[in-house]
């Protein structure tokens, strides 16, 4: 039998929950260490998008003209903070050697293993119970101009023809939008359909998440700031107080997100950085709710109905400041959205939310032991795909606490390129 742990989940945001989910559904012992609150950080602001399609690494051939543009423009979905530049050197560098096609080509390689397991291990939380209601399948996937859609959707058959996901829709112009999708506005010409996308309403998804986390029997320590790891599988936390506290266990999953890389530098690990990238969503009122989440690629937005409610999902923003909500940049996104979406009443925007994404320069998360230390596991740096990614991911972390090769459905993972340390 496997042997049971009392596991340490650090951090209670998509990635700890869905660890301590599986890990308890496993029969270990879990405690959850949340600096604020179950379900902070970026867990439930996000567009709800669990995507195969769309699982890669961020950079492109895009990127470096995407930096120029957030560096030196206040309208950039991209934004980027000039006083932050020393600091996010090293991260901007990997994050443009990362857009060149090898080892952009490895990123999708190293990711692509995970696509087929992911839909089926949501699938297996929502047989448990847990709410993957208020959205659907398939995603509207729109541009203004043609040669950007056609772009997205050459990479799109492509990564259907290697075996990756499901081909999109053929490429589609003019009234038969209307007829789709009579929500958005003349400006947008161009779209075609990617079936197989999944869409949920990540608020009621997180809340229920918690509730079966709870109900599972973990343990949940709030308002304590992991400062560092301690020896062996412990750590050691600040409590609201200030007061200095030390949490032992058998195991350490730190899922600490974009502060994961504090967490690891000041208990002397080097490992691959994980820095804040923000993004930015509302809910607006709107005469005409679309059908269907609709993604544009151009305007850099995503437009998601959700239990009756309309949400925009936007931005990214580098300032080193993960916590501070800029409304600048919500302006921004409502001008990119007022674009997309019609009769919308973008002065009513209510549930404005900030979230911290955690981001690698290479766009792969930092997902295995630490080396030297095998009783600490980082589960972290999911970039833009924590939804899509957190139930496997849960499960590969309870795979590496039981001491097992990760593996779903008879396929084992290669973790190699996600190591803590590359």
């Amino acid at each position: 039998m496997t042997k049971r742990h009392h596991v340490l989940v650090v951090g209670g945001g998509l990635i700890g929950l869905c660890s301590a989910y599986w890990l308890l559904r496993e029969g270990h012992r879990v405690t959850i260490i949340e600096r604020d609150h179950l379900g902070a950080g970026a867990a439930t602001g996000n567009a709800g998008e669990l995507t195969p399609q769309m699982v890669a690494p961020l950079a492109s051939t895009n990127t470096a003209r995407d930096i120029v543009a957030g560096l030196f423009s206040t309208r950039s979905y991209l934004s980027i903070s000039p006083g932050k530049l020393p600091r996010l050197a090293g991260f901007g560098m990997g994050f443009l050697a990362s857009s060149l096609p090898k080892l952009r080509a490895r990123g999708d390689a190293a990711l692509a293993q995970f696509l087929p397991h992911m839909l089926p291990s949501l699938e297996a939380m929502a047989d448990d119970g847990v709410d993957t209601s208020g959205g659907g399948h398939g995603f509207l996937m729109t541009a203004q101009d043609e040669p950007t859609l056609l772009a997205a959707h050459a990479l799109y058959a492509d990564r259907a023809a290697r075996g990756w996901a499901q081909a999109p829709g053929e490429p589609m112009s003019g009234d038969a939008l209307r007829r789709a999708e009579p929500a958005l506005t003349d400006e947008t010409e161009y779209w075609f359909l990617l079936p197989g996308e999944f869409s949920l309403d990540p608020v009621t998804f997180v809340a229920s998440l918690i509730e079966r986390v709870l109900a599972l029997g973990a343990n949940v320590v709030t308002d304590a700031t992991v400062e560092q790891l301690g020896s062996g599988a412990s750590v050691v936390a600040i409590d609201e107080r200030g007061t200095r506290r030390i949490i032992t266990g058998d195991r350490v999953v730190l899922a600490a997100g974009a502060w994961t890389s504090r967490v690891l530098r000041r208990s002397g690990i080097r490992s691959a950085g994980v820095v804040a990238g923000k993004g930015y969503s509302f809910t607006v009122p709107v005469r005409t709710m679309p059908r269907t989440l609709v993604h544009s690629m151009d305007l850099h937005c995503v437009a998601i109905p959700m239990h009756g409610r309309l949400r925009i999902v936007g931005m990214m923003e580098f300032d080193g400041r993960p916590e501070q909500r800029n409304r600048d940049r919500l302006d921004v996104l409502a001008s990119f959205a007022s674009r997309l979406i019609d009769d919308a009443d973008w002065s009513a925007r209510t549930d404005e939310w900030m979230g911290p994404r955690p981001m690698t320069a290479d766009g792969l998360p930092l997902l295995g032991p630490v080396e030297g230390r095998r009783e600490v596991i980082v589960a972290s740096g999911h970039n833009m795909h924590g939804l899509s990614l957190g139930p496997l991911t849960g499960r590969i972390v309870t795979d590496l606490v039981s001491g097992s090769q990760p593996a779903a459905d008879g396929w084992a993972f290669d973790l190699a390129p996600f190591a803590v340390r590359r």
